[in-house]
């Protein structure tokens, strides 16, 4: 629901933007009014589809990147200071699997997945080696 209403602020802007800068072109004569070309032609609707989805993959792969990093902080400091205090307790729950998995990925969407858990896996071990 945020990312929606992010979506609809980040659209209004651009196109509130984009009146400004055409009346500004209006204002100081640098466009005939008279000109038949029609604006459609000159930007399509793909081209935006396309640079939205970009924008709204970035911002929430930072989000989702900031949240897990710091996941792993706290979880890696109360892991620690687990084993520390209670270290027959930490040895019972440890876990002890292995997942190895080989999907082939196509859309849009499974691919910034598969990126953003690519990263996230990243952020884990650097933050397992800052803190232990």
């Amino acid at each position: 629901m945020i990312i929606i209403i992010i979506i609809f602020f980040v659209a209004i802007i651009l196109a509130f933007g984009m009146l400004t800068f055409r009346a500004w072109e209006i204002r100081t004569l640098r466009i005939n009014i008279e000109d038949k070309k029609s604006i459609l032609s000159e930007i399509q609707f793909r081209q935006i589809k396309r640079s939205m989805l970009y924008f709204v993959k970035h911002i929430i792969l930072s989000i989702v990147l900031i949240v897990v990093k710091y996941w792993f902080i706290i979880t890696t400091k109360i892991k620690k200071w687990f084993s520390n205090k209670w270290p027959k307790i930490n040895d019972h729950f440890k876990n002890n699997y292995s997942s190895s998995k080989n999907i082939s990925y196509n859309s849009f969407v499974k691919h910034a997945i598969l990126e953003s858990k690519i990263k996230i896996k990243r952020i884990k071990e650097k933050v397992k080696r800052e803190h232990e």
